[in-house]
């Protein structure tokens, strides 16, 4: 393979894009973002913007006259590309959209598109927390981003359009439903104020039409047959985009930074509540005293005696069992597994995974630690430059956020169990 096409084949989806010469990389196009941007109320207030990229919405930003505009970008290549469209109106900084160096209250609105939905759970409260900490209290959010539909979509679907498209754009996407958009940006101390939803629209004829205009598509249309690899890397995930289309969509929201203490991340509040409960025990000693003891760890492994076992008696309901390899989906055509969830329950996601021999789940990476079993047949499992072979009776466990791939040399089930 030419040095040129493996460099097509290894970039991630946008990014590929954007060499072809689209511009627009946005699933709802320009109109979810002009949506967005106007909800947003931007004028006269000090906005920045995480992962600019090719600073398209950057120049929609400025032409609604923001009093202060301020880039975010951890790519230099896309830092310097949007420091060429803002120019002497606004700056542009190399961060993380989870760390932007930047200070506390000082931006009035933050806009982010499709970057969300590349980020795991942690990834995505990563960057919540920093945004409510660069927001001035009642400050805006808009995002612009992939969602799933509809809400009661089961998990087993879910799962396999999140490891069909991280596949096809090399990046491990993990788009939400409209609920669960809702609830996330809810539980991290914002109120939704305004939500759209679209179709997503990103390799559609329509929106290319209408994002790039004529001469736009023909010069991609150029580009793709000029580089097959890259027209294979595209029709690839156009391909996807197609099979899953009734369950993927565009979707914008605006959101609020709550005032004063509701604007706290609910999800400290279960360490806040602890926090609360050891003063008010502290305090319930009265002056001079000790406070209570606090109450003894639970162990992890507790034998039982007589009494105990009379006191606590088992319900039979309580077990869950799977014959896995009886469970697992049929295998499917194509490059990767059929994938089967086959239970969410209390601290972990069993998901079964059956490849025909030469299938792959490529580089990707999981939003919690992981235990990974080959129940039939034998997998790779490769972190690194490093891969063992997998073979019925041998566990691996990885941390969250540790990318990884699976390759199969023979027809293989696989039980991959999230530790949530």
């Amino acid at each position: 393979m030419a040095s040129r096409d493996r460099d097509f084949d290894q970039l991630q989806g946008h990014w590929l894009l954007a060499r072809l010469g689209k511009k627009v990389l946005r699933p709802g196009g320009r109109k979810m973002t002009e949506w967005i941007l106007d909800q947003a109320r931007l004028t006269d207030a000090r906005v920045v913007e995480l992962a600019p990229g090719l600073g398209i919405t950057a120049a929609e930003i400025l032409n609604r006259a923001p009093s202060d505009y301020v880039g975010v970008d951890e790519d230099p290549a896309a830092a310097r590309t949007t420091g060429d469209v803002v120019g002497d109106r606004g700056r542009i900084i190399e961060g993380k959209a989870q760390a932007t160096g930047l200070g506390d209250d000082s931006a009035d609105a933050v806009v982010g598109e499709a970057m969300l939905t590349m980020q795991g759970d942690k990834g995505k409260a990563a960057i919540l927390d920093e945004v409510r900490r660069i927001l001035s209290p009642g400050g805006r959010y808009a995002i612009h981003e992939l969602a799933l539909t509809p809400d009661d979509l089961d998990g087993a679907t879910k799962d396999e359009i999140r490891v069909a498209m991280s596949k096809s754009i090399r990046v491990n996407a993990r788009p939400l439903t409209v609920a669960e958009w809702h609830h996330l940006l809810e539980d991290h101390g914002f109120e939704v104020e305004h939500i759209r939803t679209a179709e997503m629209g990103l390799l559609k004829p329509s929106q290319l039409l209408e994002d790039e205009g004529a001469a736009g598509m023909a010069r991609i249309a150029g580009n793709m047959i000029k580089h097959p690899a890259a027209r294979k890397r595209v029709l690839g995930m156009r391909s996807v985009f197609i099979e899953h289309d009734d369950a993927l969509a565009s979707i914008g929201i605006v959101a609020r930074l709550r005032d004063g203490a509701d604007a706290a991340d609910a999800a400290d509040a279960t360490d806040a509540a602890a926090a609360a409960a050891a003063a008010a025990a502290a305090n319930a000693a009265g002056p001079g005293q000790e406070a209570p003891p606090a109450a003894p760890r639970r162990p992890e492994i507790e034998f039982l005696d007589d009494g105990q076992k009379a006191e606590l008696p088992a319900d039979p309901e309580a077990l869950s069992f799977h014959d896995v390899v009886t469970a697992a989906p049929p295998a499917k055509d194509g490059d990767g597994p059929a994938v089967q969830r086959l239970q969410t329950a209390d601290g972990v996601n069993i998901i079964a995974m059956r490849f025909r021999a030469g299938q792959a789940l490529p580089d990707h990476r999981a939003a919690h630690p992981i235990l990974v079993q080959c129940m039939e047949g034998q997998v790779r499992f490769s972190v690194g430059d490093r891969t063992e072979v997998l073979t019925p009776g041998r566990v691996a466990h990885l941390p969250a956020m540790v990318p990884h791939r699976v390759d199969a040399d023979e027809d293989s089930v696989f039980l991959l169990s999230m530790l949530t």
